[in-house]
Formats: C-alpha cells, structure tokens, sequence
C-alpha cells in the first residue's frame, strides 16, 4: 500500500490584523498543517490599549482558527520584548538616537521564537503576513530576500537580518499580492478581521505620545533637558530632553528663527541639540553597528548598491567601503535627506536585499 505523504506543518504568525488572517486562510487551503501562533508581547496594562497585539486580537485570532479548523496556541514573550524592545526604545531615545523597534523585534523575538517553537512542535516552517517575497537560487543553494510585488506596502526594510539558515524556514504567501487583492480575499474567505484597518502605530505607546512613554519610564528624567544651540555654540533656546528630537527634524523645535532650521546633531554628553540649514545636512559617511548579510558570502565591497536609511525613502546610491566583524562604513553618492543614528541603514542589489546595520 502506498504511503500517504506527509503534509508540511507550518506555523503561522497570527497578530489578528488581515494579512496574518490571510496568511493562515491561503496555506491552509493550499494543503498545509497549520497552527496559528499569537506572540503575547505587551506589559499587561497596555493590552487593552494597543491597535495591535491586544486582547480582542488574540480573540480574532482563535476565531479564525476555529473557522478554519486548525490549533491556535497564545505565547507568552513580554519579559524579553520588554528587554530587547521596549527598553531598548528608551534607552536609544535617552542617547539622542532614533530607534526602528520594528526592527528590534523581528530581530530578538518574532523570527527568533517562532522559529525555536517551530523544532518544538516539529513544524517544517513558519509563515507571516510581511509582504516581501523568498525565492531560492537552487544552482547556487541560496535563499533571496526580495522585494514584494506591491512596493507601497513592501516590508524588506524591516527583515534585513534574516541570514539564509533562517529564511530556510520562512515563508511569505502575501508577496506576491497586492493589498486590494489581500481585502478581496479576505472577504472571499469571510474573515472577521477583512474591513480591519492596518495599525499605524508603535504597538507599546498606546495612549500617550512617545515621549510620554519615555519619561514614564525614566528616573530623574529632567537630566536630559539642556540648550539648543547653532553650529557656532551660539544659545538659541532650550529645551526639555534630547529624546524629544531626531536628526532632520524641523517642526516641534520650540524656537524662532526667520529661516528653517533643522536638527544636525544631538549631543548625549552635554544634552545639547545642534540646529542649522537644511545644507549642512550633509554627510555622506555613514557607520554602521549590528552589521549584517542575507548570504554571508555575498561579494558587495566597493559595489554600487542602493541603500535606505529610512523605511519611507527613495534609495539612493553608495557603497559598502569597510567591513569589520560586525561594523561596516557606507560611503554615499549624495546625502539623504536625513540621516538619524538608530535607524537602519538597508542594502539593495535593484529588488534584491543584501543585508544592512544600525546607523551609529
């Protein structure tokens, strides 16, 4: 008697938004074991708050799985999305930097959890809603990550750190889809979350603004208020705490000047906040920490390449010029028009992503 081929388990990532919902709808028609994963990241307070990640989410979430036929286990991670993520946010703030914590937690949690859970209920794979797409080069045995089809909900930027061995278990249905096709089909398979709005917002700061989220959470926090000051040292206000600017920031400053002027620099030691004209927003050197390759071996010094060093950017071209372990130099064509410590610096070869690293 011939045996009946074993389907491929897969684990699927189920944040109770639309695309995770259509994720878990599309491999389970197409024939896989399915089991929903609801990562439960957020301080308990927060829970009832968040656009995402809540606890009507979760319910969505095994509502759907139940409509569907397949288990939905809810785990627990708030101890260290509280550590590589929430503390992380702050603590990036308080050294005048601008941190990604989406990029943080795909980095220490979501890809790193899931697929640890994946060897434990011996699952083949794990899936998520990202749109980005994963091809495979069978000559050469290597994974790509790709840009999705649908560029204005492309999500490349913020899985620059998958290396090959990880991408080897990963799977992303929706990237070759656009978002009206995603709704559509949403509907089609009757889901609870189909008309649900894409959240927007950083999933921990709720309520309160961000630097109400920060001084919530800092002891002695008025030590970060200082002066604002041109390029010259000459005092043109103050201000009341460096983590509330970012490089390139216009708005907000809090003082009058008959021309614009911008955040060039924003200095922990002495909490002072350096502005100027948007010209001396210039540089083109640009250090990176964390540095990382989708495929270790990808030959990229001294190669143009098109580089994001913001997730809203038209890229623009430069070089990989260094690499030192972990730490890596660009070197630009032209400057971006902001260039803020903490954010991701991306690498792309045209629709292909290299790699990337925190600007430092």
């Amino acid at each position: 008697m011939k045996q009946l081929k074993k389907k491929k388990r897969v684990l699927v990532g189920m944040s109770g938004g639309v695309d995770s919902s259509v994720t878990a709808a599309l491999l389970k028609k197409r024939g896989y074991d399915v089991i929903g994963i609801t990562l439960q990241l957020l301080p308990k307070e927060k829970e009832h708050q968040s656009a995402c990640c809540n606890l009507n989410s979760i319910c969505e979430a095994k509502r759907i799985a139940s409509q569907f036929k397949f288990p939905h286990y809810t785990i627990q991670l708030r101890d260290p999305f509280e550590k590589h993520v929430m503390n992380n946010f702050v603590s990036q703030y308080l050294r005048g930097q601008t941190p990604n914590p989406c990029v943080e937690c795909n980095r220490h949690i979501k890809f790193t959890e899931m697929i640890r859970l994946c060897k434990e209920l011996d699952a083949d794979y794990v899936a998520t809603g990202h749109y980005v797409k994963r091809t495979y080069n069978a000559k050469k045995k290597i994974y790509y990550l790709n840009k999705a089809l649908d560029q204005r909900k492309d999500q490349s930027y913020f899985l620059y750190m998958l290396n090959n061995d990880m991408l080897s278990k990963i799977l992303f249905p929706l990237g070759n889809y656009e978002k009206p096709t995603i709704r559509e089909m949403a509907n089609d398979f009757n889901l609870i979350t189909a008309n649900k709005p894409d959240s927007q917002e950083i999933c921990f700061v709720t309520k309160d603004t961000y630097k109400q989220f920060i001084e919530e959470r800092t002891e002695h926090i008025e030590q970060y208020s200082g002066l604002i000051v041109d390029t010259t040292g000459k005092v043109l206000g103050s201000h009341k705490g460096i983590y509330g600017f970012t490089i390139g920031q216009r708005k907000g400053l809090g003082i009058s000047s008959p021309h614009p002027l911008y955040v060039l620099e924003i200095n922990p030691e002495n909490k002072t906040v350096v502005v100027g004209p948007k010209e001396d927003l210039n540089e083109t050197i640009v250090p990176l920490d964390q540095f990382c390759l989708v495929n270790d071996n990808e030959p990229i010094l001294g190669k143009t390449l098109d580089i994001k060093t913001r997730y809203q950017m038209t890229p623009v071209t430069g070089k990989v010029v260094e690499i030192k372990g972990d730490k890596a130099k660009l070197e630009l064509d032209s400057p971006p028009e902001f260039l803020a410590p903490g954010q991701s610096a991306v690498l792309y070869s045209k629709q292909r992503v290299l790699g990337g690293g925190i600007i430092t």
